[in-house]
This record gives C-alpha cells, sequence and structure tokens, in this order.
C-alpha cells in the first residue's frame, strides 16, 4: 500500500513539473511578433537544414500561431526624427534636453 502511495506521488510530482515546464515555454513563446518568431525558430533548426525548409517550418508555426491568436504585434523602432515630427517638433535639444534641478532652499 505505501509502494502504490509514493508512486503515486511520484508520478503527480512528474506530471507537475511537466506542466510547470510547458507553461513556461508556452509563455516565453506566446506575444511574441512574426518576425521574433521566425527569427527564434530558425535559431533552432541545425545549420545543415536548407534555407527552403527553415522559411517553410518558420511558416507553418508563424500561422498555427496566428490561428491560435498567440502572435503579437509587430514593434516598429522609433527614430529621434520621427518622434520629433509625430510630436510637432517639441522635444528639447541641447542643454534644454535635461531638466534643472528644482531650487532647494537652504539655511545656514
Amino acid at each position: 500500500m505505501k509502494k502504490k502511495l509514493i508512486g503515486l506521488a511520484l508520478f503527480a510530482g512528474a506530471v507537475a513539473v511537466a506542466a510547470k515546464v510547458l507553461a513556461a515555454k508556452k509563455s516565453e513563446w506566446q506575444g511574441l511578433s512574426e518576425t521574433e518568431v521566425r527569427q527564434k525558430v530558425e535559431t533552432r533548426i541545425p545549420s545543415r537544414v536548407s534555407d527552403e525548409k527553415r522559411v517553410a517550418l518558420a511558416d507553418r508555426v508563424v500561422a498555427k500561431m496566428r490561428e491560435r491568436g498567440v502572435l503579437g504585434e509587430e514593434t516598429r523602432l522609433v527614430s529621434v526624427a520621427d518622434a520629433e515630427e509625430d510630436a510637432g517638433g517639441d522635444m528639447p535639444h541641447g542643454d534644454d534636453a535635461t531638466p534643472e534641478p528644482a531650487p532647494t532652499d537652504q539655511i545656514d
């Protein structure tokens, strides 16, 4: 009887560990953009696999993630010039870029 309980406890522990590992892997991939998924897939495929097969596999992974709705949005890097245009040129330059510290009243 004790052997069965110990075996059951070990089995339940193994299932719990496996579930945590799968959840961690899922969260690692969830929310990635299409380009990030493609880069990640391509880095995991051995170099001996042809480029055509790499692209085909990455396409299948991206399609499956899009189907499940876990594919994140593409992020666009914004340069300082683009940010200034978007802000209407209100971004400070030079010495104006850092705010002056607030004056402190010193009592001697």
